[in-house]
Parts: structure tokens; C-alpha cells; sequence
């Protein structure tokens, strides 16, 4: 049998700890002896700053008797006293502040032991001003007699700590010894596998200028966290391209530029392009009107436009290359860039509804649809999602349709709707119908409520209930004919509930009103 990891016996340790009322003799060995195991485990000096903290909570309510039991209780053949940093450990935490207190004395401090430095941090916050105080004196006279090695421990549960109320006490205290930590034990913070560690990190070596170029570049051109990766950039950014003046970009700023642009995260080519005005460099965001985020095509569309150019036939042009070269972002651009210039838009995008990237078609629909008036229609956009193989391209072709659901065919969405269709084109049908207006939605789900699909069928008796508790229920015009289709559609319909039957009933008994 495998023997378990330090993350399934800290996981351990938590469930008993959380139970103190039912410690018996047998639980609290287990107890020790689990604590124990935990200590000698390789991995547990890696143990992070959250699980430290639930420690504290838990271990509160946990009878200082405990360093007593020992595993004989279970038939042990020797007896397992509670190793001297775990009696520490229960101590510290305690629900009494005088064994609090009396723990953080200089001569109780079990320096060297996983414990200790971040269980002195959570005191840092404590409640009560005695224990504090003793606690911050503590924290200092640990960590000048650690190694470096237990700094980014510290430094990452005084973080985790820092909203706590008082909580800044011991980040000031750690701060203090980071000032002058050398490289290496900032890339170890910059690498830790928390990305809440390396985002306070980042803050705080930028705060005591311990970050250099190279570093930040590596951290905003890989660093899998997004606000890590923007945040590494506008710093760089800020130190090559300073705000508030326009200067062309050095010869070293421009290699950083493009390095930056060519990110595969759009929040850092979003920062980037921001930064091209002021660098003199609007040629650098022109391929960036196509780019796959709008929030990038947005900015450089602001950087063009800053420096005097229109980013209209930017657009255009890219629009009339080879097929292959076409991209979603590409038909997107040229779509926000508000051309009506000569050749008007739509005739440059609709030769792409036939485009073979679904991701171009999508875009394409997309475009035409958000036209004013709209360049795409009805009947094209029914055809789509019948027949176009993607699902993206599906998807965009319904919601335009439910946009304008009162101009579809009824005849055509039934037809969609019959049984022996597809059942993804049958659900967007009944999206569809049911947007056409207030009864028409009751009467399709009605009709769906013993539906041959059991997914339309429970799509539809949920809806039900939403309706009814919509305040649009029973608000318009109801025709006779419409009135005795419900009535008869209700009769079929116990599986409603009462309660809903009633009010439906009741709302198709109003007067009719506009």
C-alpha cells in the first residue's frame, strides 16, 4: 500500500482537530500519531499559509491534555508522546491567552520547526494586545535567527494574513528582512505554485525596487496567472515608455515592445498597444485591429485614430486577402471599425459565409447580424442553423434569430421543432418560439411538457415555473383562439403542479386588456 502524502495526512489532521468533542482516548491518538507522521513527512515544510490558519481555528478547542495521549490507548506496542513543536504548536493556539502568552516567551520558541514561523505571524493579529505584542517581538527574534530559507515562508503566510484586522503588523516585520533578501530568494517567491503569493511578490519587490527588467519580462511573458503576467507588464511598461510624455522608443524599449505584443495573454497585449501612442510607434498596433481580443482591437483602433489615421481602411484592406489569411478578429475588426466607406462592409464579408474556419463564419454572421439594418437575413440565418456543420456558427445564427423572433416564420420554427429532428436544432427552435412573445411561450412549453426528449421536456417545465413568477405573466393580449389552445394544452398538464395550474388559469380568465 502506498504510504499517504503530507496533503492527505494535513487533511487528516484538520478533520480531527474540527472535532474536539468527540476526542475519545482512541481519536486522540490517532490525533498524535497523525501530527507526528505529519512532522517527519519530506513535504510538510512546504505546507501553505491557508492551512496554517485552519489549524488555529480548529486547534482552539482542543484540551491541552492531548500531549498526554499516547497510542497505547489503541494497542500500540510503544507509546507515541506528542513530539515538543506540535505541544508548542496546540499551545500557541490555545482558546486561553495566558497559554498563548506564555508560549511566545523566548525560551518556549521552537525555532528550526515548520510551526513556528507561521503560527508567530497568525499571533501577530491576535485578539488580545499582550499576546500581540509578544507575538511581534517573537516574530523579529525567529527570523534573525533563521535562515534564509524560511523568508518566503514567512513573507507568504504574513500575506495571507495581511487583510486580517491588525494583520499589517507582521507584514511590516517581514517586509523589513526583504528589503535586502538576495535574488535568489525572490525567485523562489516568483515561482511559488500559489498565485496569490506571486502576485503580492510582485507588489512588494516592485515597492522596494528588488525586480529587475529581466525578471519582469519573464514573469509578463509566462507566468500562467493573468494579473501576475499584466501586472509585470505595465511595470516594465512603465520604466521603458514613462507616462506623461510622448518620446519615441529607445532601440531597447521596441525589442521589449514587441516581445510583449507577440503575448499569448490579451490583458498584457492590451497594456502594450495602450503604450504604442505615447511611444511614437502607431505602425506597431495596426496588425492589432484584427486581434482575437475586442478589448485589443479596441485599444489599437484608439492608438490609430490618436495619431491622426483612420483605422477603417486598415480593416478594409485586410478583408480582400486570400481566404486562408482571413481571421475571426480580422471580420470582427472591420465590423467596430464602423465602415461605411467604399466598398460598404457587408460586401466585403459576406463572400465569407462560406468561409472554411468556423470560427470566420461565426465572426461573419456575427457582423452582418449587428448591422444596422441588419445585412443578414432570416431566412439565411434559418438556413445556418439547420444546415452549417459548426456549432459556434449554430449558436450565433440562433441568437441573432431569438433576437428577432417575431419576424420569423412560425410555420418554419415548427418545422425545426417536429420530432425526428436534431435534438440541439429542436432546443433553439424552442428558444426561439418562446421569444416570440408572452402566451406563445407558455404554449410551447405546454406542448413540450410530454415531449419525447426528456431534456426539452424538463427545459420546459422549468420554464413554466419561471414564467409564471414573471411579472410579464398575463400582461398581454390573449385572442380567444389563443385562450382555448392554453386551456386545452392545461388539461394535459398535471405535472405543473397545482398551485401553477391555478394561477395559469386564472391569468387566462382576465379581461383582456392592452
Amino acid at each position: 500500500m502506498t504510504a499517504p502524502t503530507a496533503t492527505a495526512r494535513s487533511t487528516v489532521v484538520l478533520h480531527l482537530l474540527g472535532r474536539p468533542g468527540y476526542l475519545t482516548a482512541d481519536r486522540g491518538a490517532e490525533l498524535v500519531r497523525a501530527l507526528n507522521e505529519l512532522a517527519d513527512s519530506t513535504e510538510f515544510s512546504a505546507t501553505g499559509p491557508h492551512w496554517w490558519s485552519a489549524f488555529d481555528e480548529h486547534a482552539r478547542g482542543i484540551d491541552q491534555s492531548l500531549s498526554r495521549v499516547t497510542a497505547s490507548a489503541v494497542g500500540s506496542p510503544a507509546p507515541q508522546e506528542l513530539l515538543p513543536g506540535w505541544k508548542w504548536a496546540l499551545a500557541v493556539c490555545a482558546a486561553d491567552g495566558r497559554i498563548r502568552q506564555r508560549a511566545l516567551a523566548s525560551g518556549e520558541l521552537p525555532v528550526g520547526e515548520p510551526a513556528a514561523i507561521p503560527l508567530l505571524v497568525v499571533r501577530c493579529s491576535d485578539w488580545a494586545a499582550p499576546v500581540r505584542a509578544a507575538a511581534r517581538v517573537a516574530l523579529a527574534d525567529v527570523l534573525a535567527r533563521s535562515g534564509p530559507a524560511e523568508l518566503p515562508r514567512a513573507a507568504a503566510m504574513a500575506w495571507s494574513c495581511e487583510q486580517r484586522r491588525r494583520g499589517e503588523d507582521a507584514v511590516r516585520i517581514v517586509a523589513g528582512h526583504l528589503a535586502g533578501a538576495p535574488p535568489e530568494l525572490w525567485r523562489g517567491l516568483f515561482a511559488d505554485p500559489d498565485h496569490r503569493v506571486r502576485r503580492r511578490a510582485l507588489s512588494a519587490a516592485v515597492d522596494v525596487d528588488r525586480c529587475d527588467m529581466p525578471q519582469l519580462l519573464r514573469l509578463a511573458a509566462s507566468d500562467p496567472d493573468v494579473v501576475v503576467a499584466r501586472s509585470a507588464a505595465e511595470h516594465l511598461l512603465g520604466t521603458l515608455v514613462p507616462s506623461g510624455a510622448d518620446i519615441p522608443a529607445t532601440p531597447q524599449a521596441e525589442a521589449v515592445l514587441r516581445r510583449l505584443l507577440a503575448s499569448r495573454v490579451s490583458a498584457v497585449r492590451a497594456v502594450t498597444v495602450t503604450v504604442l501612442r505615447r511611444a511614437q510607434r502607431p505602425d506597431l498596433a495596426e496588425p492589432f485591429t484584427a486581434d482575437r481580443s475586442k478589448q485589443v482591437r479596441e485599444i489599437a483602433r484608439w492608438v490609430l485614430r490618436s495619431s491622426g489615421q483612420d483605422p477603417a481602411p486598415i480593416c478594409r484592406a485586410r478583408l480582400v486577402r486570400p481566404a486562408v489569411e482571413i481571421t475571426p478578429g480580422a471580420v470582427a475588426g472591420l465590423a467596430e471599425s464602423g465602415d461605411v466607406g467604399v466598398p460598404p462592409a457587408a460586401d466585403l464579408l459576406r463572400p465569407h459565409l462560406t468561409h472554411q474556419r468556423p470560427g470566420v463564419r461565426a465572426a461573419v454572421v456575427r457582423a452582418l447580424g449587428a448591422m444596422r439594418p441588419a445585412a443578414v437575413t432570416t431566412a439565411e440565418l434559418l438556413t445556418l442553423m439547420e444546415h452549417d456543420p459548426a456549432p459556434r456558427v449554430v449558436r450565433t445564427a440562433a441568437t441573432l434569430l431569438e433576437a428577432e423572433a417575431d419576424t420569423v416564420p412560425r410555420s418554419r420554427l415548427d418545422d425545426l421543432l417536429a420530432p425526428g429532428r436534431p435534438a440541439p436544432l429542436r432546443a433553439r427552435a424552442a428558444r426561439i418560439l418562446r421569444a416570440t412573445g408572452t402566451w406563445e411561450r407558455l404554449e410551447i412549453d405546454l406542448r413540450l411538457l410530454h415531449d419525447a426528449d426528456p431534456d426539452l421536456a424538463v427545459a420546459a417545465r422549468r420554464d413554466i415555473r419561471v414564467w409564471v413568477g414573471s411579472a410579464a405573466a398575463g400582461r398581454a393580449r390573449l385572442s380567444d383562439e389563443q385562450r382555448q389552445t392554453l386551456l386545452a394544452l392545461l388539461h394535459a398538464a398535471p405535472s405543473i403542479g397545482d398551485g401553477n395550474l391555478r394561477l395559469i388559469r386564472f391569468l387566462l380568465s382576465r379581461t383582456d386588456r392592452p
